[in-house]
């Protein structure tokens, strides 16, 4: 019999319900729900609805007998627990939109009155958590990893906790409820206003210097940072209209977030044709 505590959520479009289980479940439970609470929904269960186990075990307790075939995370340490936990319903989600929705490896920051959406693209750990951080506090939050595109143009918004490193251990990132720094959930359909591929140096003294790139140089960099990409229709011809529509990429290298505020502000500040 299942007895564990289920937390709804809402994330990339998709429903998903985690069971938590295991030492002390309930306080766990609450601690995702803190975590995740841009993306709670109020009705568990359902036909679509995708499955995340998640259970804290005590040092020398035995897993939980739940089947292979289901997406689980177990471990004896709280924190790693949630990144993992992060991961798991990351990687559920994608695979359930893949074809559906163009997936970016982005951050996404938008105007909280017409939701046109910055959308920051750049490999793991360089600077998209602390961009939304930083610069999201007048702004509705999108997500700090994964902006997934509609055909239209809109964006499913992807309201994970933010994943921030820790510097007292390298290999395990602390999940932050947004709502700590004073992010909020769009209330405006978000859509894409621009794309900016980032690379951060910190040698680089001054503003961050921005360049236009021609279309195949954005294709070529931006297909990388995406996922699930060669199982949708047409990628390269989709994700070379979202960059015509918005009027092409540009490449910011910054060495301070801080710098990025005026690209920031004239991309949320567009108007949609």
């Amino acid at each position: 019999m299942d007895v564990s505590t289920v937390v709804p959520l809402r994330v990339l479009g998709t429903d998903v319900d985690v069971h938590v289980a295991g030492h002390e479940a309930a306080r766990l439970a609450q601690t995702v729900r803190e975590r995740w609470h841009l993306a709670l929904r109020d009705d568990p269960g359902g036909e679509t609805t995708h499955v995340v186990r998640a259970a804290l075990r005590a040092p020398g307790e035995e897993p939980p007998p739940w089947s292979r075939t289901e997406t689980t995370v177990q471990d004896t340490d709280p924190a790693r627990l949630l990144q993992r936990l992060t991961q798991s319903i990351t990687y559920e989600v994608i695979g359930a939109r893949t074809g559906d929705l163009l997936m970016l490896h982005a951050a996404g920051l938008a105007h909280p009155q017409t939701g046109a959406t910055a959308v920051f693209a750049a490999p793991g750990n360089t600077g998209k958590t602390t961009l939304c951080r930083t610069l999201g506090g007048t702004r509705a939050y999108v997500s700090d990893e994964t902006v997934g595109i509609r055909r239209d143009g809109t964006i499913t918004p992807y309201l994970k906790p933010l994943s921030t490193r820790r510097p007292d251990w390298a290999h395990v990132k602390d999940e932050q409820a947004p709502g700590e720094v004073g992010l909020t959930a769009p209330v405006a359909t978000p859509w894409i206003a621009g794309v900016v591929l980032l690379r951060r140096d910190a040698r680089l003294t001054g503003g961050p210097v921005v360049e236009e790139l021609d279309l195949l140089d954005a294709v070529l960099e931006l297909t990388p940072e995406s996922s699930g990409f060669m199982g949708t229709d047409g990628p390269l011809r989709w994700l070379a209209e979202v960059l015509e529509r918005t009027g092409g990429a540009r490449r910011a290298v910054y060495a301070e977030v801080e710098g990025l505020e005026p690209l920031v502000a004239e991309i949320c500040g567009r108007e949609r044709a």
